[in-house]
């Protein structure tokens, strides 16, 4: 009976196990991604101080889907920006790269520009991150930013 028992029942707990397992490595994931939240409207710039720091963006003109928009991001010049990529908020589209197309420090300050395009999709209205990683290599310290926009056509 007790064989029985197991034979028909360990397909279950195996499954269990592996929901427990993908649960636990998605809550690890989740903790990864902290980090501050900034809402980008229109070309407004977008400010987030850090520890006495400031990060900021702005997109130089009103995001659009299918066009070429740049950003301006001006960080302390102690940090290097490790990653960035956007991606869809509220319908995936995947990643979206990032691609620098100027900078220059000046005063302790970078300000860089970069170019992206975002694809369409079937929402009219759709919300975005752009997600930022900096760090400053002579301290290992790492700041991640989050910077939020709409487009609607």
């Amino acid at each position: 009976m007790n064989r029985l028992i197991i034979a028909r029942f360990w397909p279950f707990a195996l499954i269990l196990l592996l929901i427990c397992f993908t649960y636990l490595y998605s809550v690890k994931n989740v903790e990864q991604q902290k980090g501050t939240q900034c809402q980008l409207f229109e070309t407004q710039t977008c400010v987030v101080s850090i520890q006495g720091l400031d990060f900021s963006g702005r997109l130089l003109r009103t995001a659009e889907v299918e066009e070429e928009i740049n950003i301006e991001l001006a960080y302390p010049s102690q940090y290097t920006l490790q990653q960035s990529y956007i991606q869809g908020i509220n319908m995936y589209m995947g990643q979206t790269a990032l691609i620098n197309t100027a900078s220059s420090a000046e005063d302790g300050v970078t300000t860089a520009q970069y170019l992206f395009f975002l694809g369409a999709c079937s929402e009219r209205d759709m919300r975005w991150q752009i997600v930022l990683l900096f760090v400053n290599p002579a301290t290992l310290d790492e700041k991640r930013l989050f910077f939020n926009f709409d487009t609607h056509y």
